[in-house]
């Protein structure tokens, strides 16, 4: 992460002279040398903030920005002086699947598979109050980021103040009822976007209200993060062997999965999963999208094993349903890898940011 290097840090420790005893071009010299010394600093310290990590720019990279009109340039996210955390709608997944369907395209033969997680802490079950605790960190953390960036912040105390976020209900975002998901909303706020589309007009003048009250542009989050990433494939092969009396025809399926025990900012963007939007006091409307999944924390698994009991079976299904596997954890280790896992959504923000300029 950029540290914040003040000038004055640059400068170096001089034997102090009294002024009485520096002549008209000794001041002068030093003068210069302090100018020159601030003038170098000041590069510095521009240069860090623009420096991106090949991490942070791979991670830049799978956030695609839609903009409103075909021949529109980014303005908000490259123009960020003074931002404000609207909303920052997080949803934490407790089971997660793939599926995926397999086509070969000599036959058109069709198959399916699916794979399903589950996670488990060994200390307790977690609970809501785990997963606000991760949330609130992460607001915080984010804005630490982006002051570190040269980015000014608006306090939540200032954002709750205002009558657009008095008006909004405190109503959280609804994700799929068919995986176990925790929903929350930094600092328990309200729910001022809904997702999927921009304001409608009388509450887009109302956001730009807003943004002007902060002297702010604002943003809008909702982010998924999942404990696993599952990789899953199906492949079909078709034979045809000509006997003297009949023709014997072969289709075999081969179905291979993985379940990786590794945090990701998920690309989903069922029910908004992946959605932010940008907004500032002109009307201005920028949405970004997770395209590909950011990973995060690796390692903070205890244990991964299959789970047969936990298969449901249908045998009518179109899908083969592979064992299931189950992911063991502590609270302690959960919660510690998913903070550092949304911190790579912030550095991959700021860092979107930084390579718009150029």
């Amino acid at each position: 992460m950029n540290q914040t290097i003040h000038p004055s840090d640059c400068l170096p420790n001089p034997v102090n002279i009294p002024e009485a005893q520096k002549s008209p071009p000794l001041r002068r010299m030093a003068a210069l040398l302090k100018m020159v010394l601030l003038i170098v600093c000041g590069f510095l310290l521009l240069t860090g903030y623009s420096q991106v990590s090949d991490e942070n720019k791979q991670n830049a990279e799978k956030i695609k920005l839609m903009l409103a009109g075909t021949f529109a340039k980014p303005r908000i996210l490259p123009g960020l002086q003074k931002f404000a955390i609207a909303q920052l709608s997080i949803t934490y997944k407790l089971n997660t699947s793939e599926s995926v369907i397999g086509k070969e395209r000599s036959t058109g033969a069709m198959a399916g598979a699916k794979l399903k997680a589950f996670l488990e802490t060994t200390d307790g079950e977690l609970t809501q109050e785990d997963f606000q605790e991760i949330t609130d960190y992460f607001y915080h953390s984010f804005q630490r980021k982006l002051k570190a960036a040269g980015i000014d912040t608006v306090a939540w105390s200032a954002i709750a103040n205002t009558d657009f976020y008095k008006s909004q209900d405190d109503r959280k975002p609804e994700f799929d009822k068919e995986q176990v998901v925790i929903a929350t909303n930094a600092n328990n706020g309200n729910t001022l976007w809904a997702g999927k589309t921009g304001f409608a007009f009388g509450k887009i003048k109302k956001a730009m209200r807003f943004c002007d009250e902060l002297g702010a542009d604002a943003g809008y989050f909702y982010l998924t993060l999942d404990f696993a990433d599952i990789l899953l494939d199906v492949k079909i092969n078709s034979g045809e062997k000509q006997h003297m009396f009949f023709i014997e025809k072969t289709r075999t399926f081969k179905y291979s999965g993985a379940v990786i025990p590794r945090m990701v900012v998920s690309a989903n963007t069922n029910a908004n999963a992946a959605l932010s939007m940008l907004t500032n006091g002109k009307g201005g409307t920028e949405t970004l999208v997770i395209m590909n999944n950011l990973e995060g924390d690796g390692g903070y698994s205890d244990k991964v094993s299959q789970d047969p009991s936990r298969l449901k079976r249908n045998l009518f299904a179109f899908a083969k349903s592979l064992n299931p596997v189950v992911i063991e954890t502590t609270r302690a280790k959960y919660k510690e890898a998913a903070k550092q896992s949304l911190d790579k959504y912030a550095d991959a923000f700021i860092a979107k940011s930084v390579l718009l300029k150029k």
